[in-house]
Parts: structure tokens; C-alpha cells; sequence
């Protein structure tokens, strides 16, 4: 909920978060069934369910997009990943922005985000 706050406090907008059991619910859809990471094919993965899902489950009154994407690009960073992407939005239909805005359309399925994620996914550099 945290980084929520924070993304709307940066927009003026007001925080509001209509119930920690519809956040739960992302997470423990992103994690189940079976054993992390491999069951949703990786880590990469992980993280695009993980999104895909805090998307859908719209826990708050705004900023869900980009509450998504910074949770899962957050988790793939503590696991020593990154996602590298074209960064020109407007130009690039293949964007974070562009994808994450067709899967809150309904326009991406859960498997379509975590393939992008997948490959995207880089290795951080040290």
C-alpha cells in the first residue's frame, strides 16, 4: 500500500485503498500453485503474473498501472533482475506503458504479460 501512497501523493490525487484482502489476492495469485519461482516458468514471469494481477484486482482508488509495474519491476530488482524495454512510448507499441495500459483494457491476457516480461528481463549490472 505503501508504494501506492506514494504515487498518488507525487499526482495530488487522495490514497485510498479499497481493502488489503484484494492485494492478498494478487499475491497469492501471482505465487500459487506451487513452488516459487518455477511454477509460473521463472522469476521474470513471476513478475508479469504478479502485475498482471494487481492490475485486475484493482485494490485502489487510483494508480493501480503503475502501482503494478513498480511492484513487479521492485520485485525482479531484489531478485537481481531488471527489465530493459524501449523506453520511447509513443513511438513504441512494444513499451512497459503500452502493455500494462492493453492488459488493463483486457487487451493482454496474464500469460501474454508474463511473456513479456520474461523477454524483457535483464540481469542487473554491478
Amino acid at each position: 500500500m505503501g508504494v501506492n501512497k506514494l504515487i498518488c501523493e507525487e499526482e495530488g490525487n487522495p490514497h485510498h485503498c479499497y481493502g488489503p484482502g484484494k492485494i492478498e489476492s494478487a499475491l497469492h495469485s501471482a505465487f500459487y500453485p506451487g513452488t516459487y519461482p518455477f511454477i509460473a516458468g521463472g522469476l521474470a514471469k513471476v513478475a508479469g503474473t504478479l502485475c498482471f494481477y494487481l492490475i485486475k484486482t484493482h485494490a485502489f482508488m487510483d494508480g493501480n498501472k503503475r502501482t503494478a509495474a513498480i511492484m513487479a519491476i521492485t520485485f525482479l530488482n531484489q531478485h537481481g533482475q531488471d527489465l530493459s524495454y524501449p523506453l520511447d512510448e509513443e513511438k513504441d507499441t512494444n513499451s512497459l506503458a503500452q502493455i500494462i495500459d492493453d492488459c488493463a483494457a483486457g487487451n493482454v491476457t496474464k500469460e501474454q504479460l508474463a511473456d513479456w516480461f520474461e523477454l524483457h528481463k535483464s540481469k542487473i549490472e554491478v
